[in-house]
């Protein structure tokens, strides 16, 4: 590593996190059941005192270490299922043959990736019908090119923040398990920079064949929203730099008919990318999702059932950090903003996208929480804890993410840049919302299943 930190060099789009033993210890899953089965931990049973759920959680684990696991291969297929899970109906009910409900846990992997990898379809569709839309801009100037090219990146960025609670092997950072980075190169929010942009836009450097390279900030979602949303003449660079000198010396229509070629090249930087993504999850390319359905003995990435398990509830707990402090805290005030209010940290600031975005991650969450099918059905964290007799903790799951989708939708403004400004308490009373829901993830669903939290929230006690 140079004298720049991971900070500094995050800043400028080319950080890339390192894997520490205890990273790596405890991303293979827990040592102590190799074959992955779920058991809590002792030290974390006073949470649930009084609760039934500890006894039937605990003679789920005992009749399933009796019963055998299964295995996959080294390249992830799945091999024999795992030995359904047995619980009762309830947390008040001890696990028993009468109210047994069998889950298997490839099972719910292989559901985890099946909607994983048709999100990242999605989002490639919609990424080419992007790249074909700045394509036909950049020769076009003609207004209902602009606004076809803007509703083509709308679509584009809505699947993308479901994605954004699925960073799971290839999108995740190459420090996770199965890690690619992929997802920086598509959006790297919170680090996105217009300056950069205006910077890239200068130099003419989307003609470079070097583009594909170039840091992170320059390309993507983010840059691609400056582009196409932005319609001041003013650089967003600091007075007096050399990229606000530069922009300021390029006559109008010369800035405009280089936005519009910087934004074709950075849609078709976005398609391949977004291209690579999927294929990571195709099965005969890639085939993470493989991977992912086959974790267990043999399997190199997951080692353990238990360990892909936590890789895909440290993706849904992006909705702490991310969602409900930098989208949320952060802008209305509530956290690390000295002046009390501080629009400029709004996610999608020109595309007034921030409310909207917010909608897509908390179907990304429902689509893991509950189910991936239409009207949220089909397999998800909630048939586990279900499954382990902690159907109470599913239910307030559940409850608490409609309650966080009440909260928006109570938010009369298009956007948070608006409800902020008119009406901030109605913004902190999504953020209540969302803590509430974070506050059940953090601890009774981590407890219930054994998952380890996230290493970045680990000292987090809001």
């Amino acid at each position: 590593m140079g004298a720049a930190g991971p900070a500094a060099r995050r800043e400028e789009g080319e950080y890339s996190a390192y894997l520490t033993d205890e990273q790596r210890s405890r991303r293979a899953g827990s040592a102590r059941f190799g074959d992955g089965r779920l058991f809590p931990r002792a030290a974390r049973s006073a949470l649930f005192s009084g609760h039934a759920s500890i006894v039937a959680l605990a003679m789920v684990s005992a009749a399933a270490c009796r019963s055998g696991g299964g295995s996959a291969d080294a390249a992830g297929t799945p091999g024999a299922l795992d030995a359904p899970l047995t619980g009762g109906g309830d947390d008040g009910g001890a696990a028993g043959d009468g109210g047994a409900v069998g889950l298997s846990r490839s099972a719910l992997l292989g559901a985890f990736g099946a909607c994983v990898q048709g999100t990242v379809r999605d989002f490639l569709d919609r990424a080419g019908a992007l790249q074909a839309a700045t394509a036909e801009l950049a020769g076009n100037p003609d207004p209902a090119k602009r606004e076809a090219a803007r509703e083509a990146f709308r679509a584009a960025l809505d699947v993308w923040e479901v994605a954004e609670m699925m960073q799971i092997g290839p999108a995740a950072e190459i420090s996770l398990a199965g890690g690619q980075n992929l997802r920086e190169q598509i959006y790297f929010w919170p680090y996105v920079n217009a300056c950069a942009a205006e910077g890239e836009l200068v130099a003419r450097g989307y003609e470079s064949p070097g583009f594909p390279t170039s840091l992170a900030n320059r390309r993507g979602l983010g840059a691609l929203e400056y582009l196409l949303f932005y319609e001041g003449n003013a650089s967003q660079c600091a007075a007096g730099s050399a990229t606000a000198t530069a922009w300021a010396a390029l006559a109008p229509d010369e800035r405009e008919a280089r936005r519009r070629a910087y934004a074709a090249a950075a849609a078709a930087e976005l398609r391949r990318q977004a291209a690579a993504l999927a294929d990571a999850w195709e099965a005969g390319k890639g085939n993470f999702a493989g991977t992912l359905a086959g974790a267990g003995p043999g399997n190199r990435t997951f080692p353990t059932t238990q360990a892909a398990l936590n890789a895909v509830s440290d993706a849904i707990l992006y909705l702490d950090n991310e969602v409900k402090d930098m989208k949320v805290a952060h802008p209305v005030g509530l956290r690390d903003c000295p002046a009390g209010v501080c629009l400029e940290q709004l996610e999608s600031k020109f595309a007034g996208r921030s409310k909207a975005n917010l909608r897509a991650n908390l179907t990304g969450l429902r689509r893991i929480a509950e189910g991936c099918g239409t009207n949220f059905e089909g397999l998800g964290f909630d048939d586990l804890l279900e499954a382990v007799g902690a159907g109470s903790v599913a239910s307030r799951l559940r409850e608490r993410i409609a309650a966080a989708h009440r909260a928006l939708d109570a938010i009369e403004e298009p956007d948070l840049k608006e409800a902020i400004v008119a009406d901030p308490a109605s913004v902190r009373a999504l953020h209540a919302a969302l803590k509430d829901v974070t506050d059940v993830l953090k601890t009774e669903f981590l407890s219930v299943l054994d998952l380890e939290i996230p290493k970045k929230l680990e000292g987090d006690n809001d």
